[in-house]
């Protein structure tokens, strides 16, 4: 009776909550043989170039493995399973002594970046002394669970003697063959993209490319690679994407029969992932032949980004339901590589409610997994407080996630990235101005089953928050509806910030914030909700904007009916 009544309760939580049974994550579907180690799959993971949060940049030398292994350390038993280590820059150097591509600094003659002479030293220290730095991450990872893909880009970007060689991120190769570039093109989408990115086309920047991730694969005992396909792409012009889609194809189908001989001989499954735009569009764009990779089970998992880029505001509503189609039945595992930079007034970074509605968003979709896809993790600054720990403890848990408190957060942001302008399924951010007489509507994903919870007594509440600059309260009107009902006045709490003075200076930017404290009948479903603001009224004695800037939905859960977790104030 017990175990009916559990598998009753788990089957009513959020759709998506028990997405991948456990049988099936301890089960994947395996190419080759010889697989003895690490049978499980990435859930949780990290993306680290292992330089801005490590010892390379931040330690001075010279080096033992231990500080150097403390990339690794960190995560162990954090509830990260699978670290996606930058092994590879841009410039085409590597952070171990590569016997395919040069070592990070190789060229040298004589440093012109102060921070990256250090890792430089420091890399040439420990291979001098007897060390392979690639081979401490891998044993470390092995030492305490943590499964290692080991990343690199896919396509290079040139650079000149002149400029880069004192830098010491860019190889011999990368900086002696120009003609490999992809060079201008006439279609306006390349407008804002370097046109010294190297092209795909040539077999000789392939063969290059392929060795790294051969190496990758056979000379170290990693867990895999990640094949990092959205930095600057297309990897060629845009007019060549459909030639170089078989291309791409056949290179990622030779690495396959890498990996495969790597796991017989190593006796230690061998994944290749792929970082690519979860929108379909996207792939045909770019030249990629994801369905045909699935299908020929030439990928085992897709790390999918959303079409905003490495350096734009985070994105809880990514749409992953064609991916998690595609996918479905063919072993292929989907992931979400989230970008958590939030970079407002007091939080540079997603609070921990951002990313647990994030993720909780991720699961209710049928994902199999989520992390951060940043180049590091450092909220709080490095090496991680408690509040990274207890931020990573729920992220492969969608039973915990369920009732955890959650801040769901509309895309906004004032900056703008031309170069990432042009990728399919771009969604539509704030701020944006309101103009009399006319509305404006935005929308945001909820993953969670309020009404099974409110009738537990196991939510606390629930604030819908609309926050507009320049409003004038004593003239301006605007009326805001929430899936199609207006919101009254007897539920609303404005909160001033015309000008306010807080740690750091003066709330920015000026005007008010409108705080709806929701009751049962007002909740916001499970899946999309759509929040319309109407300009009903506009002050004549301003010429400034009126702007809708922010939409926010807070939710706070209790432990059990009537349990409040601060009982008492005195």
């Amino acid at each position: 009776m017990k175990r009916r009544h559990f598998l009753k309760t788990m089957g009513s939580l959020a759709p998506g909550t028990l997405a991948v049974p456990l049988a099936a994550a301890s089960s994947p579907e395996h190419h080759g043989k010889g697989h003895t180690a690490t049978e499980r799959e990435p859930k949780v993971f990290l993306f680290d170039d292992g330089r801005h949060a490590g010892g390379l940049y931040q330690m001075e030398p010279p080096f033992t493995p231990e500080p150097h292994a403390y990339t690794v350390d960190q995560m162990a038993s954090s509830g990260v399973d699978t670290l996606v280590y930058f092994a590879g820059v841009e410039g085409g150097t590597m952070l171990y002594d590569s016997k395919v591509a040069d070592m990070w600094g190789a060229v040298v003659k004589k440093w012109t970046h102060y921070v990256w002479y250090r890792a430089g030293r420091i890399l040439r220290q420990m291979v001098d002394d007897g060390l392979d730095p690639m081979k401490i991450l891998c044993d470390r990872c092995h030492e305490t669970g943590i499964l290692m893909l080991a990343s690199a880009w896919v396509s290079l970007h040139g650079g000149t003697r002149a400029e880069q060689e004192g830098l010491g991120r860019w190889s011999a190769f990368a900086l002696d063959n120009p003609q490999f570039h992809v060079g201008p093109d006439p279609d306006p989408r390349a407008e804002d993209i370097p046109t010294s990115r190297f092209s795909f086309m040539h077999a000789e920047v392939r063969r290059e490319r392929f060795r790294v991730f051969e190496e990758l694969l056979s000379r170290y005992e990693t867990d895999g690679i990640e094949l990092n396909l959205t930095s600057n792409p297309p990897f060629c012009r845009f007019d060549q994407s459909a030639q170089l889609a078989p291309i791409m194809t056949q290179w990622i189908k030779d690495l396959r029969r890498v990996a495969d001989k790597a796991q017989e001989t190593q006796g230690r499954r061998k994944r290749i992932y792929a970082r690519v735009p979860a929108h379909p569009d996207s792939w045909k764009t770019m030249g990629y032949e994801v369905p045909g990779w699935v299908s020929e089970k030439l990928v085992d998992g897709l790390f999918c980004v959303s079409s905003h880029g490495e350096d734009e505001a985070m994105d809880q509503d990514l749409d992953l339901k064609p991916v998690v189609e595609l996918t479905r039945g063919s072993g292929c595992r989907v992931l979400y590589a989230f970008h958590n930079t939030l970079g407002r007034q007091l939080a540079r970074y997603s609070t921990p409610t951002m990313i647990w509605a994030a993720a909780a968003n991720t699961y209710a979709q049928g994902a199999d997994g989520f992390g951060i896809g940043d180049h590091h993790w450092t909220p709080n600054g490095w090496p991680w407080t408690a509040q990274e720990y207890d931020t990573l403890r729920l992220l492969g848990h969608p039973e915990l996630l369920a009732t955890a408190d959650k801040h769901y957060h509309v895309r906004s942001t004032p900056r703008r990235i031309a170069s990432r302008a042009w990728w399919p399924g771009r969604s539509t951010r704030l701020p944006q101005e309101l103009l009399q007489g006319e509305e404006t509507q935005v929308s945001f994903k909820v993953a969670d089953d309020l009404a099974r919870w409110h009738a537990l007594g196991r939510v606390k509440s629930v604030k819908l928050r609309v926050r507009l600059t320049n409003y004038q309260p004593h003239y301006d009107q605007v009326r805001i509806e929430l899936n199609g009902r207006e919101l009254p006045d007897s539920i609303l709490q404005k909160v001033d910030m015309t000008y306010r003075l807080i740690r750091g200076g003066a709330v920015g930017p000026y005007g008010y914030a409108f705080d709806y404290y929701l009751g049962p009948d007002q909740f916001p479903k499970q899946g999309k909700n759509r929040v319309k603001v109407a300009l009903l009224k506009r002050d004549p004695g301003i010429s400034l904007k009126l702007s809708l800037y922010d939409v926010d939905c807070f939710i706070e859960y209790r432990l059990h009916r009537h349990f409040e977790r601060k009982p008492i104030e005195y």
